[in-house]
């Protein structure tokens, strides 16, 4: 945790509180709640555990005492901040308000690859893998200073496609220095006849591999109607099978995107709660449903905007979506 945390404080300049639990007498850690303090002039100050995460809260041996560590953090914020957010399972609300919203999606893991692909659908997702291997589509990894750089570039062009800001490329120059470089991460790159056509990046922890970001040529893919993330995806499946690995996240989904939801479970994945606690009321972009009224406007407008204008705003507004 501590290299993602290293991440986002050196690229947002948002100011880390990790709050401890030690045993009585000793310095041994037996509990800690991460949090950012992130104040913001277009959205307000807010408490966060993570921002720019799925799921991140109280990790304590002793789960009785997070109700009493919640309830201290809130009184000493409260009033200093417009609303706090934790993005976890808690035991007691402590006052805080539920929003169940986003679904995560896992596919178990098996020594075998072979029967891992067997959980896969038929059709769609193992005709996918076999008609990109024919295609001449070749996975590689790439845990280099080129194979970020390429990650961004067709990062930039999926989130347009998408109608959403691109993260900083001092986001990604930092991924790169503190998860990948130190082996919790690693880059894929689909190729076809030398050119990079998709890439994908995972994190590790624990028994777990997390597809934490994809990127395509968007014009390849509409163009050549070839399916080279089919391919780049089982090829991290059965690395994290070879490697040990007990479960592949495929991350957060909108359960309004039924496409997304629907292309995840053809790979076989279990969907699981992805809960939000707020205090003392739901707020920020986190809570805005990609069915809302204002979701379609503001991406409709953000794909209107020409490149240019986009390069310089991104840096800027990026760390106030947190």
């Amino acid at each position: 945790m501590s290299y993602w945390i290293r991440t986002i404080y050196e690229t947002y300049s948002i100011e880390p509180l990790l709050y401890v639990d030690k045993e009585n007498d000793h310095d041994k850690i037996s509990g800690i709640v991460p949090f950012f303090l992130i104040k913001s002039p277009l959205i307000g100050s807010r408490l966060v555990s993570l921002p720019f995460s799925d799921y991140c809260g109280p990790l304590l041996e002793d789960k009785s005492k997070e109700s009493e560590f919640i309830s201290t953090i809130i009184d000493q914020h409260k009033k200093k901040v417009n609303y706090i957010e934790i993005r976890s399972n808690l035991q007691n609300n402590n006052g805080l308000i539920c929003h169940n919203y986003y679904k995560g999606h896992t596919l178990e893991l098996l020594p075998d690859p072979a029967d891992v692909m067997a959980k896969l659908e038929k059709k769609s997702i193992r005709y996918g893998i076999r008609k990109a291997k024919k295609s001449g589509i070749v996975i590689k990894e790439d845990n280099t200073q080129s194979g970020i750089e390429e990650f961004y570039r067709l990062n930039r062009m999926t989130r347009q496609k998408h109608g959403v800001p691109s993260q900083p490329a001092k986001f990604f120059q930092k991924f790169f220095d503190h998860m990948i470089l130190s082996g919790n991460a690693f880059i894929l790159l689909a190729v076809d006849d030398s050119k990079v056509v998709a890439t994908g990046v995972f994190s590790k922890l624990n028994d777990t591999v997390y597809y934490k970001y994809n990127a395509s040529d968007t014009e390849y893919l509409a163009t050549t109607k070839k399916t080279p993330n089919h391919l780049l995806t089982w090829h991290a499946i059965e690395k994290a099978c070879q490697e040990g690995y007990k479960f592949f996240d495929f991350g957060r989904t909108s359960p309004d995107n039924a496409g997304l939801v629907r292309y995840k479970e053809m790979w076989g994945c279990k969907p699981y709660n992805l809960p939000h606690y707020y205090y003392p009321e739901i707020k920020g972009s986190t809570s805005t449903k990609e069915n809302s009224l204002s979701y379609r406007i503001l991406t409709s407008t953000w794909r209107a905007l020409p490149d240019s204008c986009k390069k310089i705003i991104e840096p800027m507004i990026y760390k106030h979506m947190a």
